[in-house]
This record gives structure tokens, C-alpha cells and sequence, in this order.
């Protein structure tokens, strides 16, 4: 059951010095504050899977296939036109 304030959401990664790399939460979001989406996450993965860094855009961007365009994103977010919100773990 997906929440009803979310289209689509997706998880990149991010360089992380200590890490190698670190999950970011990518969220299409029809108005919540995104960050209480990760809220809904712990208890179902791995607190170490759990976001460090939510961002919310207005539109997904789609590959032809219709699926998310993960490569896009990372693109987008290491140009720094996708902005991510620190979340406490």
C-alpha cells in the first residue's frame, strides 16, 4: 500500500565518503513533507537502507519503457538540480 500523497518514488545513490554510497529517497510528491515518508520505511528495511536524504520533484522523469529514469535522476541530483533534504536517522 503506497501513501496516497505519493505517484512514484524512487532510490538512487549518492557518493558517500564513509559509506562508498548512501540511499536517497527520490519522491514525486502531490504536496506532503517527503521526509515523513521515511518514517514509513523503518521497521521494513534495514536501518542502514533507511534515506539519509529525501528529495521531492514535481514530475518523474520516465525512460521510454514507461519505468523510472534512475539514470536521469542521478544525473539531475549530481548537477544539483535535484536538492536533498538531510532526514535524522
Amino acid at each position: 500500500g503506497m501513501h496516497p500523497a505519493v505517484r512514484h518514488v524512487a532510490v538512487i545513490a549518492r557518493p558517500d565518503a564513509r559509506w562508498g554510497e548512501r540511499p536517497v529517497l527520490i519522491v514525486e510528491s502531490a504536496g506532503e513533507d517527503p521526509r515523513t515518508l521515511v518514517g514509513l520505511l523503518r521497521g521494513k528495511v534495514a536501518d542502514f537502507w533507511i534515506p539519509g536524504e529525501v528529495a521531492e520533484i514535481a514530475a518523474m522523469p520516465l525512460a521510454a519503457s514507461g519505468k523510472i529514469d534512475k539514470q536521469r535522476l542521478r544525473a539531475d541530483y549530481a548537477e544539483g538540480l535535484i536538492e536533498g533534504v538531510r532526514v535524522a536517522r
